[in-house]
């Protein structure tokens, strides 16, 4: 076989050879490539809760509770209440991630708010809008954690009141909220609640949430 032949056939089998092992590696790497699922999103624009029931203490449950706050609607507003939304049917996953928006308006004084994934506690906290009272954010209350100063981590401490203070620059803090569990249940059940003073006088107590979205995370 003449020289040139042969030198043209081992560089085409090197460069086939070198083709099939990226293309190998290609494959293996994307195989397992985290993939990252939205599962329920709401930014409530629509005035559509989509499957969030609104228990309010002691009562029934409230088939509307989507108002406007400094223009935009949201989720609320919620004095000694409790909202719930349930997934089923969720396909193979490792992980979960909940993210939203936390309005907390009006006199706060560490009282309690808290949410829960598959009944299980993750955040147990108290947030103050009283600059004379500290707050258990971004702690968990009761667990010997010190107090942090009123609003401390919120990202927007400069929102008006929904009610009682209104006109107070500073009447109500957004917190940015985002927690990821590994989970692995078809069911995903998140809830939030609050408790504490100025019960059945939402004028002066409530919260509310915005831009709302659970992911699904599968590795």
């Amino acid at each position: 076989m003449p020289r040139f032949v042969q030198k043209n056939k081992k560089h085409f089998i090197k460069g086939l050879v070198g083709t099939l092992l990226v293309l190998l590696c290609f494959t293996s790497c994307f195989k397992n490539l985290t993939q990252v699922t939205v599962i329920y999103q709401n930014n409530f624009d629509d005035y559509d809760q989509k499957g969030i029931k609104v228990f309010p203490y002691l009562g029934q449950a409230n088939p509307i509770s989507i108002v406007k706050f400094n223009g935009n609607p949201v989720l609320g507003m919620f004095n000694n209440t409790s909202i719930e939304i349930t997934l089923p049917g969720l396909p193979q996953h490792t992980a979960i991630t909940v993210s939203f928006d936390l309005y907390i308006h009006d006199t706060w004084r560490n009282d309690l708010w808290k949410y829960t994934f598959d009944g299980v506690d993750y955040k147990l906290t108290g947030f103050s809008n009283d600059s004379t009272v500290q707050q258990a954010y971004p702690n968990n209350i009761g667990n010997g954690s010190a107090l942090s100063p009123a609003m401390t981590g919120a990202q927007n401490k400069n929102l008006p009141g929904a009610c009682a203070l209104a006109n107070s620059p500073h009447g109500t803090a957004m917190y940015r909220i985002e927690q990821t569990i590994l989970h692995s249940n078809s069911t995903f059940d998140f809830q939030c609640s609050d408790a504490g003073a100025f019960l059945y006088t939402p004028c002066n107590r409530t919260w509310s949430i915005d831009n709302l979205t659970i992911t699904m995370i599968k590795n």
